[in-house]
C-alpha cells in the first residue's frame, strides 16, 4: 500500500538515500509514494554525480516526474504560470517571515538559501500535492505558520499540506511493510544517530 497522491521530494532525502550503501533506499521511496515529483531546482542541487544520475534515470523511466515551470506539459497556460509565480512569492515571504521569527526568539538561522524548498512548496501548491518529503524541519513550521492548505479532491475540504521527514519516511516504510525493520533502523541510525531513541519509541 502506497502513500496516495502527489509528493514532492527534496534534495536532502535523495542525498540521504544515495549515501546508504547497504540497500537500495530509492526503491523504498518508489514503493512508498504513489506519484513522485522533483522540481528542477532540486534536481540542480544534486551535486554528487552518482545521485544525480539516479534521479535522471528515474525521470527518464517515468518513475519520477520532473517539474519544470518553463515546460508546457505541467503548466500549459499563462494563467497557471502566473499563479505559480504568486505561490513562489508567497513561499519566499513565508521563509523570510520564519527567519524574522527565529531572530526574535533567539534561534539559529540556517546557512542555506532554501531555494529548492521554496520552489517545491510553490509547485506542490499549484498541483495540489499533499506531501513534501524533506528532512528540512523549517518546512513544517512554514506549512503551519502560513498555513498551506491544499484541495486534493474538488468535492473535499482543504487539508494542511503534510511533510514527511526522514523519521516519518522510515516509519512509513516499516508500517507499510516495504522493508525489514532492522534495515530501516540501520539506515536511520546512519543519518540521524542522535534521534534513534525517539525513533525506536515510535516504531515500537
Amino acid at each position: 500500500m502506497k502513500r496516495k497522491g502527489k509528493v514532492f521530494i527534496d534534495a536532502n532525502m535523495i542525498i540521504h538515500a544515495g549515501s546508504f550503501q547497504k540497500t537500495d533506499v530509492f526503491q523504498w521511496l518508489n514503493q512508498l509514494y504513489e506519484e513522485i515529483y522533483i522540481h528542477i531546482e532540486v534536481l540542480n542541487e544534486l551535486q554528487v554525480a552518482s545521485v544525480r544520475k539516479k534521479a535522471d534515470q528515474f525521470i527518464a523511466s517515468g518513475q519520477w516526474i520532473l517539474f519544470d515551470p518553463q515546460a508546457e506539459t505541467l503548466i500549459p497556460t499563462e494563467e497557471l504560470y502566473d499563479l505559480y509565480v504568486i505561490y513562489l512569492r508567497e513561499m519566499r515571504k513565508a521563509f523570510y517571515q520564519l527567519d524574522v521569527k527565529k531572530e526574535a526568539e533567539g534561534r539559529r538561522l540556517k546557512n542555506t538559501n532554501d531555494l529548492g524548498e521554496i520552489h517545491s512548496l510553490a509547485a506542490a501548491m499549484l498541483l495540489s500535492a499533499g506531501i513534501i518529503c524533506s528532512n528540512d524541519l523549517d518546512i513544517r513550521e512554514v506549512i503551519e505558520d502560513a498555513p498551506i492548505y491544499i484541495t486534493i479532491e474538488e468535492d473535499e475540504e482543504s487539508v494542511l499540506m503534510q511533510q514527511d521527514t526522514l523519521e516519518d519516511f522510515c516509519y512509513f516504510v516499516i508500517s507499510h511493510e516495504i522493508a525489514e525493520r532492522s534495515m530501516v533502523r540501520k539506515f536511520f541510525k546512519a543519518i540521524q544517530p542522535q534521534k534513534m531513541e525517539k525513533f525506536d519509541r515510535r516504531i515500537t
